[in-house]
């Protein structure tokens, strides 16, 4: 090639590139003539950018899929976007005839195969054009050439890309390549500093500096994940299995994972599998569905026998690929399944409390966990008897709290809590000293990978009696609970308890939840509020400035128990159905281990209501 921007080795088009703190900065970029997305794309066309400062793809950086493969000059690529790194020497899958990369056996004719082709190699030999391998051309870069994929944006989504790069300039510290406890300084990146650089020149220092960049783009968190990936085909109105395909495959097919995948054939599946499940195959659960199957995958954990073992091992997390995403939303920060994909590998391992709930009909056999919400009254009702509008998307939700409001319906019962926080101004000052305490745990900068490292095995200390229930419904209530005042309790027209704090992708119910903090939030209304006031209250679901209302009772509690008083009904937990007789409910902290941006759940701005 005689483009002045165009390098190559044994016909392999490649761009120079810096390793920096923040990422790589692509430098040199000639035209990607054997540039590979997950999907199966591939392009040689010549695009010219001009260079300037650097483009960081955290930004919305427009990516046209024509010119997969090619990136602007001065191109930050952040660690945290980094899916995979090999050297050269190490790629060795073949290609067809005709350059691509070899596909794997499953295909779309078999559905329900594992396509694993989140493996790519090939030959070195391959790398040439006409499959010689001319050794001849640029042989100094030979011996740090690396390929790379990462994502970028396309469209609303997030999609794989691959660059093959010379990295030419790593930071050092005393002479030696800079390992992951040692701070990177490159003059070359930020204008300033002393550090010195190393040009790469040996196949070991290309093996180091592949190794230093997963250290940092997979810094306190577990790579190499198996996954075991649970689809419902029917959920997200029958769209659960193409957007896992095309949104969140790509993506964990990119990364060294191991991906299996399972489809609930009936109702309850889900429960099944996590019950039967081989604890030695998996330390992931990705539930593609909506909240429906974590319920199930959760429930089905723990129900086994070895549930100590199963709660130790496993992470239960959710691609979001059904009608009602609010775990995805809460703990991935999206309901996007690319993004929540790239968030499943590059997120946090942290652990959340459960509630328990137990009720005559089921609590002699196994108790229930729900990990979102209960609900009794007109959410109940506007949940489960919308179903048959489902297809309505979330607006059925809406439109059945707007009709169940307007017909001023009660819904009356003997409540008791238990108390964790019940002043307003107190859960404030709660929420806000438990969230600067996970900011600390899991600030990177200030926490070092072995201190995460020593956090998540202390996160392994499960015992049977983590399980153990405090209080039982065969019982009198305890003494130290408290009744909610008759003459609201016989009137009152939302009962809503949770644990995350959206229920909705524009629903903030509970903008006081945090992961586990020992304790889930409570919201009740009275039907007698004026609608001209209940109004604006459901108004501002959607910012959860509700709860500062003062016609909305808000507290935190540590256990409830519930009797209803009507004859007709139902609980929600979940979003599934449950009976209506006396429900109790508890809190059993830091049961689930599951996968939180910064270890946290998404910023609701909770700390800055006023």
């Amino acid at each position: 090639m005689n483009n002045s921007n165009s390098l190559s080795y044994s016909g392999k088009s490649y761009s120079r590139a810096l390793l920096t703190k923040e990422g790589i900065v692509v430098k040199t970029q000639g035209p990607v003539t054997d540039a590979y997305d997950q999907v199966g794309n591939s392009n040689g066309s010549t695009v010219s950018f001009l260079s300037g400062c650097f483009t960081c793809l955290n930004t919305d950086y427009e990516c046209d899929p024509s010119t997969v493969g090619l990136l602007p000059n001065n191109t930050l690529i952040p660690f945290r976007r980094i899916l995979n790194a090999k050297s050269v020497d190490s790629l060795e899958q073949s290609r067809d005839g005709y350059g691509r990369l070899a596909q794997s056996s499953a295909g779309p004719s078999d559905p329900n195969a594992v396509r694993h082709d989140n493996v790519n190699r090939m030959d070195k030999k391959g790398l040439d054009d006409d499959g010689n391998g001319d050794e001849d051309e640029d042989e100094e870069s030979a011996n740090s050439l690396i390929e790379l994929t990462f994502v970028v944006p396309q469209g609303n989504d997030i999609v794989p890309q691959k660059l093959y790069l010379s990295i030419e300039h790593v930071p050092t510290v005393g002479g030696s390549l800079m390992n992951k406890n040692q701070p990177i300084k490159d003059s070359n990146a930020d204008g300033g500093g002393s550090s010195s650089t190393m040009t790469t020149s040996s196949q070991e220092d290309t093996e180091n500096i592949v190794e230093l960049i997963f250290q940092r783009s997979f810094e306190g968190i577990k790579r190499h994940k198996s996954i075991l990936v649970v689809i419902n085909p029917y959920g997200g109105k029958g769209k659960a299995r193409t957007l896992y395909e095309t949104k969140c495959h790509p993506i964990l097919a990119s990364t060294e994972c191991k991906i299996d995948i399972a489809y609930t054939k009936y109702a309850r599946h889900a429960m099944d599998i996590a019950r039967d499940l081989d604890l030695e195959k998996y330390d992931t659960i990705a539930c593609a569905s909506g909240d429906g199957i974590p319920y199930e995958i959760i429930n089905g954990l723990y129900q086994r026998p070895d549930r100590v073992a199963a709660f130790n091992k496993l992470t239960v997390t959710q691609l979001p690929c059904g009608s009602g995403n609010a775990m995805s939303i809460s703990c991935h920060w999206t309901n996007n399944p690319s993004y929540a994909a790239l968030c499943l590998v590059k997120s946090t391992e942290a652990r959340i409390d459960m509630m328990c709930c137990s009720q005559e009909s089921y609590a002699n056999e196994f108790p229930r966990l729900s990990f979102l919400s209960q609900t009794y009254g007109v959410i109940a009702e506007s949940d489960i008897n919308t179903e048959f509008i489902r297809w309505m998307g979330p607006s059925r939700f809406e439109l059945g709290v707007a009709v169940t409001v307007l017909q001023g319906r009660k819904y009356p019962c003997d409540l008791y809590v238990k108390y964790a926080v019940k002043d307003k101004k107190d859960i404030h000052i709660h929420y806000i000293e438990q969230k600067n305490k996970t900011t600390l745990l899991f600030d990177r900068e200030t926490t070092t990978p072995e201190e995460c490292t020593a956090q998540l095995a202390s996160d392994n200390d499960l015992t049977e009696d983590d399980f153990k229930l405090k209080y039982s419904l065969n019982n009198d209530v305890p003494e130290d609970w408290e009744r909610l005042n008759p003459d609201i309790a016989n009137n009152l027209q939302i009962f809503y308890t949770g644990k995350m704090p959206y229920m909705a992708a524009d629903t903030k119910f509970f903008p006081a939840a945090l992961p586990s903090d020992g304790s889930f939030d409570m919201v009740i209304t009275d039907s007698r509020t004026p609608l001209t006031k209940i109004t604006p209250i459901l108004l501002s679901l959607d910012k959860g400035t509700h709860i500062l209302e003062p016609e909305v009772i808000h507290a935190k509690v540590l256990a409830y128990r519930l009797v209803p008083k009507i004859e007709e009904g139902l609980f929600s937990v979940d979003g599934e159905k449950f009976p209506l007789e006396t429900m109790q409910v508890e809190i059993l902290p830091r049961l689930v281990k599951t996968l939180l941006v910064n270890g946290s759940y998404i910023d609701s701005e909770f700390d800055t209501m006023i």
